[in-house]
């Protein structure tokens, strides 16, 4: 199931010259032993394809404002706010008026575990 962190929500630290946002506390859900990070760049007015994974799990952060759909469900998403996509869920991108910077964190580190959805 989809959750969302919400970079809002999180709590801030103060530490030795930094300020940390504890943004998510996550457990996984399998024992891992790889994970890939990826940065993904979607231009701006665009619906990426739908699709979904056989085995891994994905985590997003954005990096900037955008839309992802992960089932019938459309969520707003802000910077900083993270997304766990578990596999066997059909997820997308929509963008507004500016390209998308997200990083991509797919565990286990599957490259070829995608399924295009119709």
């Amino acid at each position: 199931m989809v959750r969302i962190f919400r970079r809002a929500h999180a709590p801030t630290k103060g530490k030795a010259g930094y300020i940390a946002e504890y943004v998510a506390d996550i457990t996984l859900q399998k024992n891992v032993d790889s994970a890939g990070f990826i940065l993904v760049q979607i231009p701006s007015k665009t619906r990426t394809v739908p699709h979904a994974h056989t085995e891994l799990q994905e985590i997003f952060v954005t990096l900037n404002r955008t839309k992802i759909g992960v089932g019938s469900q459309v969520f707003e998403l802000e910077k900083g706010d993270i997304v766990i996509v578990d596999p066997s869920e059909s997820h997308y991108f929509l963008t507004y008026d500016e390209q998308v910077t997200i990083i991509a964190i797919k565990i286990p580190n599957l490259k070829d575990d995608k399924v295009q959805v119709i």
